[in-house]
């Protein structure tokens, strides 16, 4: 079995695409990672031949398309932005959500009508609310199914406290104007006491704030999350306003073996359960980070819930299972299901 995977640029996503990469070639399985945006699909397609493609179904063109009707045998799974009666209570110019186009809409029909591809669409929502989010693409004759984000046991696996990273606070991640309206109101007055609170920041884009540190190497980002205090959880605007957007960095904190502060996603309760302390208001957030910082042991009990948590339901292996399960290769997701707990995580 081979299995293409298609990214587009650096971001969360194209981590958990290289999440379900490492998963993959772990047990044994062929894969391999295309950038859509640099490479031809007739070339990747024409060299690889895979049996089980994923992708995007924004990103699909004449090139990609014609790919796939060359290829009856294969399986595809695309990621796709919203399609469902929900859109009717959002305004689309407010809030920056990913909603399939029409034009989208008409391909994938066309698509489906005459190839049965693809099997599936997804999006990193509870199951749950994938039904409420994806439920129109049913009507053309496509499942909308929940491949929720995951913790990549290759990459932030056995981390290590470094003192050179030892913080109150520590916190990888970008920052925009949209994203910023959270950060501004959570993170931001807490940098303003320097002498309360030691805070590192790390990202690929510049902070406006003197605690910010520059890049961090991917393989230090683990060690980061146990050598600080908190690692806080800061998510868009809309994940509060709608409560499915499960982000990334959840995972990564809770199998690192970090422990989590968060604000408020109505998602992350019912996926986290007690293993990430939540806080509804900037005001919360700074109270239950203060009282964390001077209350170690308690917060390593929970953290070592988070992680038990991430372990047995959300790691890269967990995902791929589910997507050979919605390729129809039941068997071969069953049975690395059932392996899951042998791999050293």
């Amino acid at each position: 079995m081979k299995v293409l995977i298609s990214s587009d640029g650096i971001h969360a996503h194209y981590f958990q695409r290289v999440a379900w990469l490492n998963a993959f070639r772990a047990v044994g399985i062929e894969a391999q990672l295309w950038d859509c945006k640099n490479v031809s699909a007739f070339d990747v397609f024409d060299s690889f031949e895979p049996d089980i493609f994923l992708g995007q179904s924004y990103n699909l063109d004449e090139a990609l398309v014609k790919c796939l009707y060359e290829r009856p045998h294969l399986k595809v799974g695309l990621r796709a932005g919203d399609w469902g009666s929900h859109e009717k209570e959002i305004n689309q110019n407010q809030w920056n959500m990913l909603f399939a186009s029409e034009k989208e809409k008409r391909l994938l029909k066309k698509l489906k009508d005459e190839t049965g591809k693809p099997d599936f669409v997804h999006i990193h929502y509870l199951q749950e609310d994938v039904n409420k989010t994806h439920e129109y693409f049913q009507s053309i004759g496509i499942p909308a199914k929940s491949l929720m984000m995951c913790a990549d046991t290759l990459m932030y696996g056995n981390a290590i406290a470094d003192p050179k990273l030892k913080c109150d606070i520590g916190f990888v991640g970008g920052y925009w104007p949209h994203k910023g309206l959270i950060i501004n109101e959570y993170l931001f007055p807490m940098l303003n006491d320097i002498d309360k609170y030691k805070v590192k920041i790390f990202g690929n884009q510049r902070w406006p704030v003197n605690q910010y540190c520059g890049y961090i190497e991917d393989n230090q980002v683990k060690n980061l999350f146990v050598s600080a205090k908190v690692c806080p959880n800061l998510s868009e605007p809309h994940a509060h306003a709608f409560g499915v957007d499960v982000n990334e960095r959840i995972f990564k904190i809770l199998f690192s073996g970090g422990f989590c502060v968060s604000d408020y996603c109505k998602a992350y309760e019912k996926v986290f359960n007690d293993g990430v302390v939540l806080a509804k208001t900037g005001e919360e957030f700074r109270e239950k980070i203060d009282y964390y910082i001077n209350n170690q042991e308690e917060a390593k009990s929970i953290a070592k819930k988070g992680r038990q948590t991430v372990l047995s339901n959300h790691t890269n292996f967990h995902r791929i299972s589910d997507i050979l399960k919605y390729t129809g290769n039941n068997e071969l997701s069953k049975k690395l299901l059932k392996a899951i707990p042998t791999f050293n995580l």
